[in-house]
């Protein structure tokens, strides 16, 4: 029930979203209230907004402020457990639709495995990411994973792909629940760094201690908050950034992790 919930609330919170919806009903009430000046003061609030978020990089600063932890360089220990290898790096509809694997703007998450996979052959292996989608819910990424990872000569016998997840938090769950790691082991988990938090503050809600291998950063380890005429590129910024944030502060008042930062 919690996943179509949040997949309606976000339309309506989508930084875009809102102020596209606040634009309609501004208009729809000075259709009926001409002559009213607090519905005229909104009507230019609004486009102020609008204009405000979309020539500075407000975003930047979001997805900074996520990925700035793991800045540091990775430091890679001799022996590794097991490694957790986050799914959503794929687009599965167009991947069926070609019949080829599509990557998306995550594509970090499975090149950079390939690497901790070839280095740590010991390791147990376990890719998570069914679904996300309402429309398509038979179309995961485990699926695409699988073939990726053939194609770039890894055995897939040996890795366990985890279908069934739908967000971060039964990511972690499912895959827990599968391979039941033991106190003393040490694994990794490969995500984006923007999506690092999450997945680690879940697993610690949970008494799973993951080390994070961070990849997919999109900020520079110096931030600059220019204003500039990038007007798409930093409205679909800001979307990223509040999508995560507000999944932050969603899953710790859920109870499903036990800090913000």
């Amino acid at each position: 029930m919690s996943f179509y919930l949040s997949k309606i609330l976000w339309f309506f919170i989508n930084p875009f979203n809102l102020l596209i919806l606040l634009f309609i009903l501004v208009i729809t009430l000075l259709f009926f209230f001409k002559k009213n000046k607090i519905i005229y003061f909104f009507l230019i609030l609004n486009i102020f907004s609008f204009i405000i978020f979309a020539i500075f990089p407000f975003g930047n600063y979001l997805i900074f402020k996520l990925e700035k932890n793991y800045h540091s360089q990775f430091d890679f220990p001799n022996k590794i457990d097991g490694i957790l290898i986050l799914g959503g790096a794929t687009n599965p509809y167009l991947s069926k639709e070609y019949n080829q694997i599509n990557l998306n703007g995550s594509a970090e998450r499975l090149v950079e495995s390939v690497k901790l996979i070839k280095k740590y052959k010991n390791a147990k292996i376990i890719f998570s990411g069914g679904s996300g989608s309402i429309n398509e819910p038979q179309l995961d990424h485990a699926k695409v994973a699988k073939k990726f990872f053939s194609q770039m000569g890894i055995d897939s016998n040996l890795i366990i792909f985890e279908n069934k997840s739908r967000n971060t938090y039964e990511n972690i769950l499912f895959s827990k629940k599968i391979v039941a790691p033991k106190k003393n082991e040490k694994w990794i988990v490969v995500t984006s760094a923007f999506h690092m938090n999450r997945a680690i503050f879940i697993a610690e809600k949970y008494n799973w201690e993951l080390t994070p291998y961070a990849v997919d950063f999109t900020q520079s380890k110096k931030l600059f908050l220019r204003p500039n005429l990038n007007l798409l590129g930093n409205i679909n910024t800001l979307q990223h950034g509040s999508h995560e944030w507000i999944g932050l502060i969603a899953y710790y008042l859920m109870g499903r992790t036990s800090r913000i930062l």
